[in-house]
């Protein structure tokens, strides 16, 4: 079966977590180690994420005594997150809800809060489509940290004179069901001008094979993108600042202009 449709990978929270586990242990001990560095203390961390999706990340840091607060925009994730902590015996260390990056801090349960830091990882910033977007959800987030509070934003900065169309393959199994995800990311087109001289488009063909045989889902959505120097522009009129920058190991680096870097922001 062939759909063409982003709800399709989005709304299916299986192939969304499948697809995802490879790497989460270790891109969450990376989290773990910036915010203790920026909080300065080594005791229990209580770690906000937003657009958590599935979950993996916080049951992976729930796993290693933290506490954690996640919300997203797709009621279906956050019931799956719900079953999978539960399952693993980690619920109670969790504060789960639906909620909009925009629009959240409000909804966090009463007792749950404030956060050490918080995290978002992989580009999912880039989602919100407008400066006001992403200056509305660091306010958000400023909202909900502690006053030593961080937040790590994993962002691909680009270059718009070098970045060419790219292909990913990323592959993920659990059980009997192998999943195999082919992106294809297609660069603004900088002649055209206007407003769509911002956006990446993203062209996503599942691969889906099980016992009872093999499906095909094609989806496409877009991405907000960002020059270091537009990035900077916008935090610089944000309510947070930019306090370092590290690699995806957590090492201190210099901003990139090209490539994937986590931008350790703290409210002004």
């Amino acid at each position: 079966m062939d759909r063409t449709d982003q709800s399709h990978f989005y709304a299916d929270p299986v192939v969304y977590d499948i697809l995802h586990a490879p790497g989460t242990a270790d891109e969450a001990r990376v989290v773990q180690t910036l915010a203790r560095r920026s909080c300065g203390h080594a005791r229990a961390l209580t770690l906000l994420e937003p657009a958590c999706g599935t979950g993996r990340y916080l049951r992976a840091l729930a796993k290693n005594g933290h506490r954690g607060i996640g919300f997203d925009l797709s009621g279906a994730m956050i019931d799956d997150a719900r079953e999978r902590a539960e399952r693993a015996g980690l619920l109670k260390r969790l504060t789960l809800f639906t909620a909009d990056m925009t629009d959240f801090a409000d909804a966090v349960p009463r007792g749950a809060g404030p956060a050490d830091a918080a995290f978002n990882l992989i580009n999912t910033i880039r989602h919100l489509h407008t400066d006001d977007a992403v200056r509305k959800h660091l306010a958000e987030v400023s909202r909900c940290l502690t006053p030593r509070g961080v937040y790590l934003v994993g962002l691909s900065v680009t270059d718009y004179d070098l970045e060419q169309p790219s292909e990913d393959v990323w592959v993920g199994a659990r059980g009997p069901c192998r999943v195999t995800q082919t992106v294809n990311y297609v660069p603004p087109d900088r002649s055209a001008g206007g407003p769509g001289d911002r956006t990446e488009t993203v062209l996503s063909h599942l691969h889906i094979r099980t016992p009872g045989g093999e499906e095909h889902r094609d989806s496409r959505y877009t991405l907000r993108t960002y020059t270091l120097g537009e990035w900077t522009r916008l935090i610089d009129t944000s309510a947070m600042r930019i306090e370092r920058v590290a690699d995806d190991a957590g090492e201190e680096i210099g901003p990139p202009t090209l490539g994937y870097a986590l931008f350790v922001l703290r409210p002004r």
